[in-house]
C-alpha cells in the first residue's frame, strides 16, 4: 500500500542542548484549504443559485478598475474565516498578498481584495489618511450584481463576535457600525485597530433587495467571510526572471516520487544553462511559467529558497526539504539549500532530497521527492497497466457505481511518459464505456478516451497520488470493469495491457450496508491524508464494517 507523505512543512527541530523538546509544527496543505466559491453567498448556494462570475459595472459605490496612484505590495498576517458548504471554518492570512494604491493627492488610499478569504470579490475599497491612521468608511461594495428587478451586494463592515452564533448557521460574527481603522506604523506596516472591546475584525455583509433574502431576514447579515487581527507588512514582490533572451531552452523530463512506496511520476520542463547558472521552467505544475534558478559549482547545483509567484493569493517559494519519519509517519523538514549532483557531459541533475513549492506560513502546494532532471527526447513507449478497483461501491438509490482507476505515469519499463499525451478508456463487462453529455454534464460530446489527470470534483474525483474515483452509470449488473491507457508519443499510438477488476459477486449496495456493524470510520482530504475526524472542507468518508466491506461517501465539514 502506498504511504502518502504528510504534506507538512514541519520544522522538525531536534532537542536543544538544554534538553528542551521543540514542538513539531504541522502545516496545512495549501490545496486542501477551503477555497472561495464562485457562489460567494452560502444562502444562495443552498438555494441552488449560482452568483454570476463577473459582477455588474456602473454602480458608483463599486470600483472595479485600479485607481491612479502608486501601487505598493504587502504581505498579510492574521487570521481569517471562510464560509464553505456546511459552515464557517478558521484559516490564516499569513503569507497572502495585499496590494494598495496610494493616490497622487497624498491622502486617498485604495485597498484591493481587502477581505483575504474571498479573492472572487474585486471591488477596490477607499480609505483616507488622517494623521497616523487610515480611515475606511464601512459599507463600501466589494461585490455587486444587478439582477434587473433587484440587486445583491456584499459590503465591507466591521465585525463583532456573536455569542449566540454557530458555524453551521454562518452567524458566528455580527456586522457592526463604525469606520474601519488601520494604524500606520513606523516600519510602514498597517495594523487593523480593535474596537472599544478590543476586537479587530472586518468582513462582508449582505446589502440586497432580493425578495427571498429580505423576507427571511438575510439582508444586513454577515456573509461568512472575515479577517481578524490583520497586519499588512511592506513586501518587495521580486519574482525570479528567466535567462537572457535568445538563450537556448532544452526540454527535460523531471521525475520524482510523491508518495512513500508510490509510483515514480514525472512531467516535462524547460532547462537553460547560462554560465554558472541553470534555469528551470515548469518544475511547478501550478505555476508552469515560474523559474527555478540554481548555481553550478564543481559538479554540484545549489538551489536556495526563492520567491516564484502567487498561488491562490499566497506568496509561494521553491525550497528544499528532507523526508523525516516519526512514529511511522513521514514529514517534510525544510533545509536551507537543496543540492543536486550535476553531470556536465550528460547535463543531468539528481538529488535524494525533496523540492517543495510552499509558503513561509508552512503550507504546501507541491512536494517532489528524489528528483531527477534528464534531457528528453520523445519516443514510442508502451504505457504501464492501469490499476482498477481499489475502491468499488454501488449506489442503488442513484443507479450508479463508483470505481477507482490509477493510471501509471510511466512505461512498462519505468521510463518517463509525457502525460499531456496520455489518455485512458474504461470498459464495463468487456465493452468500451462511453461518457455521455446527458450524464456527465461537463462533456460537450460523447467521450471514450479521457485525458490523463482530468477531474471535475464529482464524476471524476481526484483522490491523490494519481488515483481517480469515477462514477459509472450502468443499468444492470456489472461483472467486471477494466481500464486501458494510450500514449500518443513518438509519432504513433501505443496502448497498455488491460487493467481489470472482476466483481464476484456484484458489490454490496451502500443502502444494504446501513444496518451492518461499523468497525471503523476514516476521513481522507484531497491530498490523501487520513484522520479519524473530518478535515475542514471536502472529505472522503470511508466506513469499514465488521464483515470487511466498505462504503465511501463525500462529505463537507
Amino acid at each position: 500500500m502506498k504511504k502518502t507523505i504528510l504534506l507538512s512543512l514541519s520544522l522538525m527541530l531536534a532537542a536543544t542542548a538544554m534538553g528542551q523538546n521543540m514542538k513539531m509544527r504541522v502545516g496545512q496543505d495549501l490545496n486542501a484549504r477551503p477555497k472561495a466559491l464562485t457562489t460567494l453567498d452560502p444562502v444562495m448556494a443552498q438555494r441552488g443559485m449560482n452568483a454570476p462570475v463577473i459582477a455588474s459595472e456602473g454602480n458608483a459605490e463599486y470600483v472595479t478598475t485600479q485607481p491612479e496612484g502608486e501601487l505598493r505590495t504587502y504581505v498579510r498576517g492574521g487570521q481569517n474565516v471562510s464560509a464553505v458548504m456546511g459552515g464557517v471554518v478558521d484559516g490564516t492570512q499569513d503569507g497572502m498578498s495585499m496590494k494598495i494604491v496610494f493616490a497622487p493627492d497624498g491622502k486617498t488610499v485604495w485597498f484591493d481584495k481587502i477581505i483575504s478569504a474571498t479573492t472572487a470579490t474585486f471591488g477596490w475599497i477607499k480609505g483616507e489618511i488622517e494623521g497616523d491612521n487610515i480611515i475606511i468608511p464601512s459599507g463600501q461594495y466589494a461585490w455587486y450584481y444587478d439582477y434587473g428587478t433587484y440587486y445583491t451586494a456584499y459590503a465591507v463592515t466591521r465585525l463583532v463576535p456573536n455569542p449566540d452564533g454557530t458555524a453551521t448557521n454562518y452567524d458566528t460574527y455580527l456586522s457592526a457600525e463604525g469606520d474601519i481603522v488601520f494604524s500606520i506604523e513606523e516600519d510602514g506596516s498597517l495594523v487593523l485597530q480593535p474596537d472599544e472591546n478590543g476586537f479587530a475584525a472586518i468582513g462582508l455583509t449582505r446589502d440586497t433587495t432580493d425578495p427571498f433574502l429580505v423576507e427571511y431576514g438575510y439582508n444586513g447579515k454577515w456573509l461568512g467571510y472575515g479577517d481578524v487581527n490583520t497586519v499588512y507588512t511592506p513586501f518587495d514582490e521580486q519574482m525570479n526572471e528567466g535567462p537572457a533572451e535568445g538563450t537556448e531552452l532544452k526540454e527535460y523530463a523531471m521525475t520524482y516520487y510523491q508518495a512513500i512506496e508510490g509510483e515514480r511520476m514525472g512531467h516535462l520542463t524547460k532547462v537553460a544553462i547560462e554560465g554558472d547558472k541553470i534555469y528551470i521552467q515548469g518544475a511547478s505544475q501550478y505555476l508552469p511559467d515560474a523559474w527555478l534558478i540554481g548555481e553550478i559549482n564543481d559538479g554540484i547545483v545549489t538551489f536556495k529558497q526563492q520567491l516564484v509567484g502567487l498561488l491562490d493569493g499566497y506568496y509561494v517559494y521553491f525550497m528544499g526539504a528532507e523526508v523525516v519519519e516519526v512514529d511511522g509517519l513521514y514529514y517534510y523538514s525544510p533545509i536551507d539549500e537543496l543540492t543536486f549532483s550535476y553531470d556536465p557531459e550528460a547535463q543531468t541533475l539528481s538529488t535524494r532530497e525533496s523540492l517543495l513549492l510552499g509558503t513561509k506560513a508552512f503550507m504546501l502546494a507541491e512536494g517532489f521527492m528524489e528528483v531527477d532532471f534528464t534531457p528528453y527526447e520523445e519516443t514510442a513507449l508502451q504505457p504501464a497497466t492501469p490499476v482498477v478497483g481499489e475502491e468499488f461501491s454501488y449506489y442503488e438509490d442513484y443507479g450508479y457505481y463508483t470505481v477507482s482507476v490509477f493510471v501509471p505515469r510511466n512505461s512498462v519499463d519505468g521510463e518517463f511518459i509525457d502525460i499531456s499525451k496520455l489518455t485512458y478508456s474504461v470498459y464495463v463487462n468487456d465493452e468500451l464505456y462511453t461518457f455521455t453529455p446527458d450524464q456527465y454534464y461537463y462533456f460537450m460530446e460523447p467521450v471514450t478516451e479521457v485525458p490523463y489527470g482530468y477531474e471535475d470534483g464529482y464524476w471524476f474525483y481526484n483522490m491523490g497520488a494519481g488515483r481517480i474515483d469515477i462514477i459509472i452509470y450502468y443499468d444492470g449488473e456489472i461483472n467486471s470493469i477494466g481500464a486501458k491507457s494510450f500514449y500518443y508519443g513518438g509519432g504513433t499510438v501505443t496502448e497498455s495491457e488491460m487493467g481489470l477488476f472482476v466483481t464476484t459477486p456484484t458489490p454490496t449496495s451502500v443502502n444494504e450496508l446501513v444496518d451492518k456493524a461499523v468497525s471503523g470510520v476514516t476521513y481522507y482530504d484531497l491530498t490523501g491524508k487520513s484522520s479519524s475526524v473530518p478535515f475542514d472542507g471536502i472529505n472522503i468518508k470511508v466506513t469499514t464494517y465488521t464483515d470487511s466491506s466498505k462504503s465511501t461517501v463525500k462529505v463537507i465539514k
